[in-house]
């Protein structure tokens, strides 16, 4: 799956609808959906199985003046190319991470340069069967009277979700490290650990930032509402965060990627 974006949106995102309407093939109503978002984006237009309607796609945003950036297949960044942590320590130069498994890590500090913050959000759906007896006039003609009720069952489907903090932390040519608030140890905190695992993480996530000053750090995939702003009307929250986190980290990160620029339009005839 190939994603394009765009991005860098100015005020006046309205004005922006033919043109996005155009390069995108839809109606005028559906361009301004997507450009309704809060700041300056990204939002993702399109998605695409093949690379070439990608590339097609991302030269047609240019030539219409917008910023675009591809996030190619092979970008989209997964939970298995990610060091999930586990145990974690402040060192004075840099962090100290361990997983699960026993693998470490050292990343110092001036290297991080970017802080992904954000939730991630699981439906999980249910079935019961609930039985139930009733009186049944047929069976009870039936047995003589011996049996008056039939037994029935009715399955009700329940629907919860189940919310968990996250935090990306970027450096250099380290992996993602991943810190779930649930799945964190916060032994090493010392003095400063507190009740909660909510206030440890945010204890976790301010010291990082304290110590790491220069860092962008983003918090928009904190809502579902912020997330849906990234992946538009196309793609869910729920089974595609992944591909926000991506999007924000290629955008966002100095060591980004290099994107399209919007080109000036031809200059007119008098």
């Amino acid at each position: 799956m190939h994603i394009v974006a765009i991005h860098s949106l100015q005020d006046k995102k309205e004005a922006l609808a033919g043109a996005l309407s155009a390069a995108l093939k839809c109606t005028a109503y559906e361009a301004l959906s997507r450009l309704r978002v809060p700041g300056s984006g990204p939002v993702i237009v399109g998605v695409s199985a093949a690379i070439g309607p990608a590339e097609e796609l991302m030269a047609k945003l240019g030539a219409s003046g917008f910023a675009a950036i591809l996030l190619k297949a092979g970008e989209i960044e997964s939970g298995s190319a990610r060091f999930v942590v586990r145990k974690f320590r402040f060192g004075e130069d840099g962090l100290i991470a361990g997983t699960g498994a026993g693998e470490s890590l050292a990343v110092d500090y001036g290297g991080i340069d970017l802080f992904i913050r954000g939730t991630s959000i699981a439906q999980v759906t249910g079935k019961e069967t609930i039985k139930e007896k009733k009186f049944d006039p047929g069976m009870a003609l039936l047995t003589s009277g011996m049996k008056m009720t039939k037994t029935t069952g009715k399955i009700l489907e329940s629907s919860t979700q189940t919310r968990e903090g996250f935090l990306i932390v970027y450096a250099g040519e380290h992996p993602a490290l991943l810190f779930r608030e649930g799945g964190l140890s916060y032994d090493s905190l010392g003095a400063a650990l507190q009740p909660t695992r909510q206030a440890n993480f945010s204890h976790l996530i301010g010291e990082l930032r304290r110590r790491c000053p220069e860092a962008p750090y983003d918090d928009r995939l904190l809502t579902r509402a912020g997330q849906i702003q990234v992946l538009g009307p196309l793609l869910s929250p729920e089974d595609h965060l992944d591909i926000a986190i991506s999007l924000l980290a290629k955008l966002l990160r100095p060591s980004g990627i290099s994107f399209s620029r919007p080109q000036r339009p031809p200059a007119q005839r008098k």
